[in-house]
């Protein structure tokens, strides 16, 4: 942008900025702050662009630059001085350590004869000795950290030191550590130490040092005051005092070039001081008037701090001094009774603060905020003091307080433009105004306050929000509006708490012309889409709370009427509401209306129905005129879920005028339930030609609702429902034909079936007195089945999947009638097996498995109840399951070649392991079950797919374990070979197994044929230790050598390595008597050949590594593992 177009600008703005000014629309003040900041942008904008320029120059120097190679790190190496000094260093520390230790040795063994002068000149000369060794360490040895860290502990002994001097009392008694005079002597030796302190600092350039001579100074100060005998106000007013002076210091020292060194510290230790000060004043008082004195001086050192320091955090810790020392001068003095007004001053006082400051930072928008702040907890506080003090007296200070508060905020929100600061006005404006209330409470004595202070809002309302246009007002316009219309519905809701129903009527009549009015002057997007329901809620409720009133006088209106009148009432006046708007064309504000009545009247409903009222006119009347409103609802709107609320209201008025009805038959009672849903679902057939949204609702409540009525018809008149059940059951029967969505169709139809049932239930226990439920499941499914032979194909699909399911219920029915005895039990089994002949012929057979599990239930309930023979139960299910197996091998032949779940094997398989539940009497029926079970899954081999074809053959033998053990233990055998008898068998299965897999999972069963070995041999070798005989020794030993020969000619090492390994165990454990007595040193002897032999190979080996050659051990070794390699 060029000059010339940037000055133009600049010009323009200005100008505007002008008018702005001279035209009210902005303050003075708020035109200098918008000026100085837009002059400021320019200034600031040209800076950067010389920045830009110089940053420009500076990249394209470098640029130009040639590029050095990075240097690299080289590790430092020490040099001879610094190995020297590293050393000397280390000397020089344990000579320290040494000499304390010997100091501590000497103090702790001679320290009680020594007199007190020795004992304060031997801290001396420890203090002289640690100067002495700096001295040597800086100026001959030249280490000067080593120096540095003597002189700090030489220092540190300077006090102690002079501490010492005072416990001894070596200065007499007034100077000692507990004398009168102890503050001239801590004074005197603060003092004495600061000028080491300051020469060390200045020599050795060191801060420690300096934070050494200011701490000293500070507790010289301190020692001084206290030994004035102040009182502690009077301590602390020198502390501030002191600290002030430092402040002072510092802003004379910072430009001495010498001084540096303790000006720069000073900071930091200035404002540590003064905080630690501050905060032991805050704790320790006396007199409340100089108490406030020195917080309001504190307060002014903070704000030279301020200045001094540039520290703008400290402008927090002034502002609170000047409050809590304010609130100090004003609550403790005779300022106390304009107490209020002052608080309120304190505030703006705040506003002045920025007049006396630099200009560096933006004090003014910080003392603003402040100022807000704290006249906001002003407000707090004198609200608060004025509510438990006063008691709701008037206060004519608080007025002009709250009037004063309320003149601040409007500056401050014209002046900053903060919306907060823009309602905080209004609602101390309202204060004042509650003020003025209680005032003319005084002289009229209100009932209650909602109503006067309802008119405070009103009359903020008109004043500041609608009717004053001042410039200086509009910016707490619309937030005044805000704080009016909240104050008259808190006083509304008050009004409602004090039950005070006419106030809050007319309470609310006036809110909604306030609303109107508002309408008019408001623009905001929440009150343009809220005030069209405002103004017709206002009035409804203004009604509903007049009703309210009536009916607390009026004991007709109370008994007749009830409480649904008052919003029925509020309806009817928004009803002729609705009726002038339409006439005079506002379609849309008079749809709000109607809504609205509609939403009273809904609540009148419920009123009416829960709530005391006639039964006999009122209720119903209420009901019916509801079904009206919604009907004129569905007119207006057509909307689809309306009907479905006419005809629930239907309903219910149909209920109301049952309960008001003053005769009673009993043919009545048994369809009054049901006939409502009747009622509707011929309403919805007969408006169906007319209107079919509407007839659509009517029916989806009949048919909703009947299900439940009839339920209840059932309980309350068992045995007389039959005939609302035959009504309901053609109900059903003409929906199920008439419907034409499939859902509808299917949910009759089923529905039909379910109320057949109903009929022929109640049917048979109208007839007999027994119950016979479970008949009467199983004549459905008879009629079903019927309708499933006789109907169309759509019909037969339909009634498939509720005659599947209800037949299951039906067995279960079956299942679960007391007593089981053989009439339910063949029903049962007929049942059943009709219903897996139709699964079969429906081509669902993959739910046959249902039925069969039923079955088998049957058959296992009937022989647990009945008394059967256990041997012949075992017979029962072992024919039942050897049935169901061979149905499951005609129909399915290939289970997993076909991928279809074969369920009758699988029932089959329960049968046999049920058998397992029933006591064996006899050899055969313990035997029975397992070999059965074997043959089962044998069986299974040519319907397995060739992958898995060895399944079934390696878990029939392996099922052959189990009746071979049943076997065993039903027969008597030599105490000798039981052990055999019960292992050996297991390294059979091992072998068994390997043959069936055929080569296949070989190093799986490896390891399965090494873990069975290893066990059999130890078992059997724990056999042979328990009986300790020698025909066990020379079965095991046999059937070692057995398996050796078997493991060398087959070539396998399971059988090898285990079988020699048992032999050597065997020969071990029978020639234990001879080496188990062999004495303790011949175990060293064969333990030291052992470990002689083993390191002699070693180093044998090593040698002939060495020369190239091989040992003979090692080709043995190499030989055996190659052959071994080819054995499995």
């Amino acid at each position: 942008m060029k000059i010339e177009t940037e000055k133009y600008h600049q010009n323009i703005f200005q100008v505007e900025l002008t008018k702005l000014k001279e035209k009210d629309y902005i303050s003075s003040e708020h035109y200098e702050i918008t000026l100085k900041a837009h002059h400021q942008y320019y200034q600031d904008f040209e800076e950067l662009q010389q920045v830009q320029v110089k940053a420009a120059k500076a990249a394209e120097e470098i640029r130009q630059k040639p590029i050095q190679p990075a240097k690299k790190t080289v590790k430092k190496k020490l040099s001879q001085e610094e190995v020297r000094e590293r050393n000397i260093s280390w000397l020089l520390n344990v000579g320290v350590i040494l000499l304390l230790i010997g100091g501590l040795f000497v103090a702790t063994s001679n320290w009680d004869t020594m007199s007190n002068l020795m004992k304060s000149a031997s801290i001396a000369v420890v203090s002289l000795i640690f100067y002495g060794f700096a001295f040597i360490s800086g100026k001959v040895l030249k280490i000067e950290r080593t120096s540095f860290a003597f002189i700090v502990l030489g220092s540190l002994f300077l006090p102690i030191f002079i501490l010492s001097i005072g416990w001894f009392q070596l200065l007499g008694p007034y100077l000692s550590f507990y004398g009168e005079g102890r503050f001239v002597l801590g004074a005197a030796g603060s003092l004495l130490v600061v000028p080491v302190y300051s020469i060390f600092a200045q020599k050795l350039g060191s801060r420690l040092f300096v934070w050494f001579a200011y701490i000293a100074l500070s507790a010289g100060a301190g020692y001084t005051l206290a030994a004035l005998k102040l009182e502690n106000d009077s301590f602390f007013l020198g502390l501030m005092i002191f600290n002030a002076l430092l402040s002072a210091a510092y802003h004379r020292l910072k430009k001495q070039a010498s001084l540096k060194l303790f000006s720069g510290e000073l900071i930091y230790f200035a404002q540590i001081n003064l905080v630690i000060s501050t905060l032991l004043m805050l704790l320790f008082f006396n007199s409340h008037v100089l108490y406030s004195v020195n917080i309001l001086l504190t307060a002014a050192v903070y704000l030279s701090m301020v200045y001094v320091t540039g520290r703008k955090e400290f402008h927090f810790v002034f502002s609170l001094l000047i409050v809590y020392g304010a609130y100090q001068l004003i609550e403790n003095t005779i300022l106390n009774s304009a107490g209020p007004v002052l608080f309120a001053f304190v505030g703006i006082s705040f506003l002045f603060v920025p007049k006396v400051m630099d200009k560096q930072y933006s004090w003014d928008k910080i003392f603003r905020l402040t100022s807000a702040a704290v006249s906001i907890l002003s407000f707090l506080y004198i609200s608060l003091e004025g509510i438990m003090l006063m008691a709701g007296e008037p206060s004519a200070a608080l007025l002009l307080a709250y009037i004063i508060l309320a003149v601040q905020f409007i500056y401050l929100a014209n002046v900053m433009g903060n919306g907060l600061f823009a309602y905080l006005a209004p609602v101390f404006l309202a204060s004042a105004l509650f003020e003025i209330v209680l005032i003319l409470d005084k002289g009229f004595e209100f009932n209650n306050l909602s109503l006067p202070v309802f008119f405070i809002g009103f009359v903020l309302f008109i004043s500041l929000g609608y009717l004053l246009k001042y410039p200086l007002l509009k910016m707490v316009e619309s937030s005044s509006r805000d704080v009016a219309v909240s104050i008259m519905l808190f006083s509304v809701v008050t009004a409602v708490g004090f039950l005070d129903w006419l106030a809050a009527g007319s309470m609310l009549l006036i809110f909604s012309f306030v609303m109107y009015l508002m309408n008019m002057a408001e623009n905001r997007i929440f009150y343009t889409e809220a005030i069209p329901w405002a103004i017709p809620l206002s009035i409804g409720f203004a009604f509903m709370f007049y009703g309210e009133h009536l009916r607390s006088w009026s004991s007709f209106y109370q008994n007749e009427l009830g409480m649904a009148m008052n919003t029925v009432m509020a309806s009817i006046a928004l009803l002729i509401l609705y009726g002038v708007l339409s006439k005079k064309g506002h379609k849309v504000q008079a749809g709000n209306v109607f809504l609205i009545s509609l939403g009273f009247y809904t609540i009148s409903l419920f009123t009416a129905a829960a709530l005391s009222i006639n039964e006999v006119w009122m209720r119903p009347a209420v009901f019916i005129g509801g079904i009206i409103m919604y009907l004129a609802l569905y007119r207006f709107h057509k909307q689809s879920w309306i009907p479905f609320v006419s005809a629930s209201i239907s309903l219910f008025a149909y209920f109301m005028i049952l309960i008001g009805l003053p005769f009673n038959f009993p043919f009545f009672n048994w369809v009054q339930l049901p006939l409502g849903a009747w009622i509707l679902l011929g309403a919805a057939f007969y408006i169906s030609n007319k209107d079919l949204v509407l007839a659509r609702g009517f029916s989806w409540i009949g048919h909703i609702y009947m299900p439940f009525a009839m339920i209840l018809t059932f309980f309350i008149y068992r045995d007389n429902s039959i005939w609302p059940f035959l009504v309901t059951l053609a109900v059903y029967w003409v929906s199920f034909r008439v419907s034409a969505k499939e859902w509808k169709v299917k949910i009759f139809l089923y529905s039909s079936f379910l109320t057949l049932f109903m009929v022929i239930l109640t049917g048979v226990d109208h007839i007999w007195e027994e119950n016979f439920s479970e008949y009467a499941v199983l004549l459905v499914s008879c009629a079903v089945f019927l309708f499933w032979l006789t109907g169309k194909t759509q019909d037969k699909m339909r009634s498939v999947y509720f005659l599947v399911p209800w037949s299951v219920i039906g067995i279960l029915s079956f299942l679960t009638s007391y007593p089981f005895g053989y009439v339910p039990f063949f029903v049962s089994i007929i049942y059943s097996a009709g219903l897996i002949v139709y699964l079969h012929r429906t081509k669902l057979d993959l739910l046959a498995a249902v039925p069969l599990v039923l079955l088998y239930a049957a058959v296992l309930k009937f022989l647990f109840i009945n008394g059967i023979a256990p041997d012949m139960k075992i017979l029962v299910v072992a024919c039942s399951g050897l049935a169901s197996a061979i149905i499951g091998k005609m129909l399915y032949a290939k289970i997993l070649m076909n991928k279809k779940a074969d369920s009758y094997t699988i029932i089959s398989l329960v049968f046999f392991l049920t058998a397992y539940l029933f006591p064996e009497v006899s050899l055969w029926a313990e035997v029975l079950p397992g070999l059965l079970i074997s043959a089962l899954l044998f069986l299974q081999r040519g319907r397995m797919a060739s992958k898995y074809v060895w399944l079934p053959g390696l878990l029939s033998g392996a099922l052959l374990m189990e009746p071979y053990y049943s076997l065993l233990k039903n027969i008597e055998l030599p105490g000798l070979f039981i052990r055999e008898a019960y292992v050996l068998p297991w390294i059979i299965l091992i072998i068994f197994v390997r043959k069936v897999l055929k080569g296949q999972y070989a190093a799986q069963t490896n390891k399965i044929q090494w873990a069975v070995l290893i066990t059999v041999s130890l078992l059997l070798v724990q056999d042979g230790l328990a009986s300790n005989t020698v025909y066990d020794a020379l079965i095991v030993g046999t059937l070692s050598l057995i398996s050796m020969l078997a493991g060398t000619f087959w070539r396998i090492k399971s059988y090898f390595f285990v079988g020699s390994g048992v032999l050597l165990l065997n020969v071990l454990l029978q020639s234990r008597p001879y080496w188990g007595n062999l004495p303790w040193w011949a175990y060293l002897l064969i333990a030291g050949s052992i470990l002689i032999s083993a390191a002699s190979y070693n180093e044998w080996q090593k040698q002939k590594t060495a020369k190239g050659e091989e040992p003979l051990i090692s080709k043995w070794k190499n030989s055996i593992m190659n052959k071994l390699k080819e054995w499995s």
